[in-house]
């Protein structure tokens, strides 16, 4: 349809003739999306999707079991992070889980140039951000970065993307580019939890002096065994930030978690 007739005919005309000659369907439950709130799924499956809520591990981030009868929400450090706190990182925080809508979401934007969504995600980080962070104490978002090989195949580097949508809707702390991956590394998906140590092991070197002296939040689309985030926090450390703390779209949680 010419461009001349969209406009005239207002954005909700417009986008119900879209949708009947272009419908677009959920990803999840594949109802028929109506609006361009999302472009991959609808208002339900993408609620219900699980978000990280209290009591989850001050450190970690990753949820606690759920404990019936207790009656408090508050956060405290998992039992792996008592025996062997992150000497790097002092804070991981996630937003959901790494499941459903927002697991597939993730995928899309990663592997499938999917871009849009990046700021649906940075959605969903913000509102963690705005209950359960102060915003206000860090200088700097890094994201996690790609190396030059691998982001110029993909296009883009999706930690960037993030950041920078959720720079622009809370209005904080400036992203900083300067963290760079100076040698390539093997997909840490397909790894054992040692392999991905060790391939990411000098992998990563900071570009100037620009976080001296600052409080950096690093982010990330994904924290599983937070090989890779903490081998950036050791560099950006090394390199003078006071503080490294980690945020993510999503926690590759298991449902329980003993304390």
């Amino acid at each position: 349809m010419p461009a001349l007739f969209s406009a005239r005919m207002g954005p909700e005309w417009w986008l119900a003739v879209r949708n009947l000659v272009y419908p677009a369907f959920c990803r999840q439950c594949r109802v028929q999306l109506l609006t361009e709130e999302n472009g991959y799924f609808c208002p339900a499956c993408w609620t219900a999707s699980p978000r990280i809520e209290r009591p989850y591990c001050s450190c970690c981030g990753q949820p606690h079991q759920e404990m019936r009868g207790f009656g408090s929400l508050a956060n405290y450090p998992c039992a792996t992070c008592r025996e062997h706190p992150n000497a790097q990182i002092d804070r991981i925080y996630g937003a959901a889980r790494y499941e459903v809508a927002i697991a597939e979401a993730v995928k899309l934007m990663k592997f499938h140039g999917k871009q849009r969504l990046a700021l649906p995600l940075a959605e969903v980080m913000a509102e963690f951000a705005e209950s359960e962070m102060a915003w206000d104490a860090y200088d700097a978002l890094v994201p996690v970065p790609l190396h030059r090989v691998r982001q110029r195949e993909r296009g883009f580097n999706q930690s960037a993307l993030l950041a920078e949508a959720l720079g622009g809707l809370l209005r904080g702390a400036p992203v900083d580019h300067s963290l760079e991956r100076i040698r390539p590394t093997r997909t840490q998906s397909r790894l054992s939890r040692e392999e991905r140590l060790a391939n990411v092991r000098g992998a990563f070197a900071v570009c100037g002096d620009t976080l001296q002296g600052k409080r950096v939040l690093l982010i990330d689309d994904v924290v599983t065994t937070a090989g890779t985030v903490t081998e950036c926090a050791r560099v950006l450390k090394y390199a003078g930030a006071t503080s490294v703390d980690v945020f993510a779209v999503a926690l590759s949680a298991p449902h329980t978690r003993w304390v």
